[in-house]
């Protein structure tokens, strides 16, 4: 029988769902130790004895959400061939991840101003970015074997570019948004590349 989770990560864990109350309903720059603490239920005391400090809270949740973001990505690549599960993912990623993950993509604007001023945060968003290159090139790649490594990142990286693109807009765009825009064009990308392996007649 496997043993219960240990009090010190369900406090833990208690305090960063605290957290993202706080973030989505104030912002990251409202979201005192103060506000977490009352919205956790525990002491000041507390948040410091697990988190040290604000600063350290925040990198834990930032780490926590792309964490989130890793495994849900994971469960999307479901299918019996790769291109099944690249058309998967790519669906994934164009259906309002954000939205679903955490219930309001302000977290996500917030996180990523934070990355724009902040080091410690920026390697952290961008390792979760760059996973998500890394898997997408390696299934084109492998859909697509005639393509060089550096075509499969382009492509990827061109992907995830739309994908971004489409979670800004569809959050603060009007109900006329194009739907399914994004995932045509990110599937138009991948045509491009199944053309290139198409031989020539003489």
């Amino acid at each position: 029988m496997a043993g219960r989770p240990s009090k010190a990560l369900e406090r833990r864990d208690g305090i960063l769902d605290a957290m993202e109350i706080c973030v989505r309903e104030q912002g990251i720059a409202l979201a005192s130790m103060r506000k977490i603490a009352d919205q956790s239920g525990l002491s000041l005391q507390m948040i410091s004895h697990y988190f040290g400090n604000r600063q350290s809270l925040i990198l834990a949740f930032v780490e926590r959400l792309c964490e989130r973001l890793h495994a849900e990505t994971e469960m999307a690549e479901t299918g019996t061939t790769p291109k099944e599960r690249l058309h998967n993912i790519i669906r994934f990623l164009c259906d309002g991840r954000y939205k679903r993950l955490t219930g309001n993509d302000v977290i996500g604007r917030e996180i990523w101003a934070m990355a724009e001023r902040d080091e410690q945060i920026r390697r952290l968003v961008w390792n979760a970015y760059d996973r998500a290159l890394n898997r997408l090139m390696d299934l084109i790649c492998v859909v697509h074997p005639h393509i060089s490594t550096a075509q499969g990142r382009a492509t990827a990286y061109a992907i995830i570019c739309l994908t971004e693109a489409n979670e800004f807009f569809s959050g603060i765009g009007g109900a006329d948004i194009p739907a399914n825009a994004t995932e045509q064009s990110a599937l138009t990308l991948l045509s491009v590349l199944e053309k290139q392996n198409v031989p020539t007649t003489a």
